[in-house]
């Protein structure tokens, strides 16, 4: 018993046994009360642990692409100085160890272009403007009289006119009012290669196109050198506005452009982002081998490519990467290789990359390597028949594969989407397995969006899409810029 002492009677033992029941009862309730307390304080600690956790995985995340970023960029700066690791098998199974799934750095080699290309290098001027004999009459060094000589050292010095001595041209041209007796109308002559209503000339026109967008200079720094070395005083909205009004010259150009690449057996695209007035919007590009088009436009839907690529020919191949808006569209298509490779070696280089992914990845550089080489042999309709059904089996066997780890299977589903598409150029002629046209054409655009965060109306993108897309086409058919742009701009303006 709970007691120790005798009880005088029942009554006192209620009483007692009462007492105890309400000091348990206090008891539990204290204990249930502080039970309670404890498990809000259990989840609220949880709750704290699971953000924790989250903030944790999210900062592993950001830190792993950061890190991602700066190995990308290291690589773009500074050659690796590490050679390949040689293949290791555990001696006791004989069987490849993890080193085999390390990715090998490449050799060193020399910087450049390769044996067999053009040469890039300064040659000598084919016409020598002046002549300059220079000679001595006295010895530098004793002082004494020197005699002439025949013999001669050639050096050519090519430069540009002294700025103290560049200045403009002004012309005034006195038009005169003349009448027509047959027309009964007043008639004026036009001065041949001036831009009409305007008192600023071709030459300055073209200048500003060409720092405009093939410099890249931004409108301030164009006024300061036209101040400083011509001496000609312009705003930066009367610059604007020059080329708002070369956009319409260039119209007809511009549209050219567009039924050029229509027609064209190959064709190229890519997309990247533009923006308008600090809004995102999207520039599209559409490229062959000499000309580009670029345009802006709100969406990035596939109703754009429809828009620009109707009229394509049902057996035109187009080259881009795996982006879903080009999947759709009534032509032939190949998938950029390098796109794909350049997934599955990110997901390869990862520290916590499983092997699968490795061993897919070499394979996919295998398979590349074979597909290039096979491409530069001569065309045969049966010979490539029998290597498109054995690339396809082997892409299928990719498809096909059971993987563990997500990382090989995020490739894998790359590969099953785009699946033949992989192999498309087999069928064709002269089709690459890269999208690395498109991707140089469409860099002068992303390097001006660095450089000036986009456009600050729809007029200027429009100008700048058109303007652009008339300048690189110029220099990928490799004509002469200034007489080509003066050639177009002269013949819109008077079509206007």
């Amino acid at each position: 018993m709970w007691y120790n002492f005798p009880l005088r009677s029942r009554d006192e033992e209620k009483r007692k046994l009462r007492c105890q029941l309400d000091n348990l009862k206090r008891a539990h309730k204290a204990q249930k009360t502080a039970r309670f307390q404890a498990s809000k304080e259990n989840r609220e600690l949880k709750r704290q642990v699971k953000e924790q956790k989250e903030k944790i995985d999210k900062l592993e995340k950001e830190k792993k692409e950061l890190k991602r970023q700066r190995d990308m960029y290291r690589t773009m700066i500074f050659k690796p100085n590490k050679k390949p690791k040689e293949k290791k098998t555990d001696k006791d199974t004989n069987q490849p160890t993890e080193e085999d799934f390390e990715i090998p750095h490449r050799d060193h080699s020399k910087r450049g272009r390769k044996k067999g290309h053009k040469g890039s290098g300064r040659y000598k001027p084919k016409e020598i403007d002046y002549t300059k004999r220079i000679h001595l009459t006295h010895c530098p060094v004793c002082h004494n009289k020197v005699s002439r000589s025949y013999k001669i050292n050639r050096h050519i010095i090519e430069d540009i006119p002294s700025i103290e001595i560049t200045k403009t041209e002004v012309t005034c041209y006195e038009i005169e009012e003349q009448w027509c007796g047959h027309c009964k109308k007043k008639v004026r002559a036009k001065p041949m290669g001036v831009i009409p209503n305007s008192r600023l000339g071709i030459n300055l026109l073209i200048y500003v196109l060409i720092h405009k967008y093939g410099s890249r200079s931004n409108w301030s720094s164009i006024v300061f050198t036209l101040l400083h070395y011509f001496n000609v005083k312009v705003s930066e909205g009367a610059l604007v506005n020059m080329m708002h009004r070369a956009r319409e010259w260039l119209g007809q150009y511009y549209d050219r452009i567009l039924n050029e690449i229509r027609k064209s057996p190959v064709k190229h695209a890519d997309e990247t982002q533009w923006r308008i007035d600090g809004m995102n919007y999207w520039l599209w590009g559409f490229f062959i081998e000499q000309a580009a088009y670029y345009v802006v436009e709100e969406s990035r839907g596939k109703g754009v490519a429809e828009e620009n690529l109707r009229y394509s020919h049902p057996e035109d191949v187009l080259v881009r990467d795996d982006y879903g808006a080009y999947k759709n569209l009534p032509m032939e298509q190949q998938s950029c290789w390098a796109h794909l490779l350049r997934t599955s070696k990110e997901s390869a280089s990862d520290p916590n990359a499983s092997g699968e992914i490795k061993t897919l990845h070499n394979y996919l550089q295998k398979m590349f390597k074979e597909l290039s080489a096979d491409l530069t042999m001569p065309f045969n309709n049966k010979g490539r028949e029998r290597l498109y059904n054995s690339y396809n089996a082997k892409i299928e066997g990719i498809i096909q594969a059971e993987y563990k780890y997500d990382d090989a299977k995020s490739v894998q589903t790359r590969i099953t989407n785009q699946n033949t598409n992989l192999i498309t150029a087999l069928k064709h002629k002269n089709v690459p397995l890269t999208n690395n046209l498109a991707e140089r054409c469409i860099r002068p655009f992303v390097i001006a969006r660095k450089m000036s965060g986009g456009s600050r109306s729809w007029q200027g993108a429009k100008t700048q899409a058109v303007n652009m897309s008339i300048f690189q086409t110029i220099k990928m058919k490799e004509k002469p810029l200034i007489p080509t742009l003066k050639k177009y701009l002269l013949s819109g303006c008077q079509s206007n």
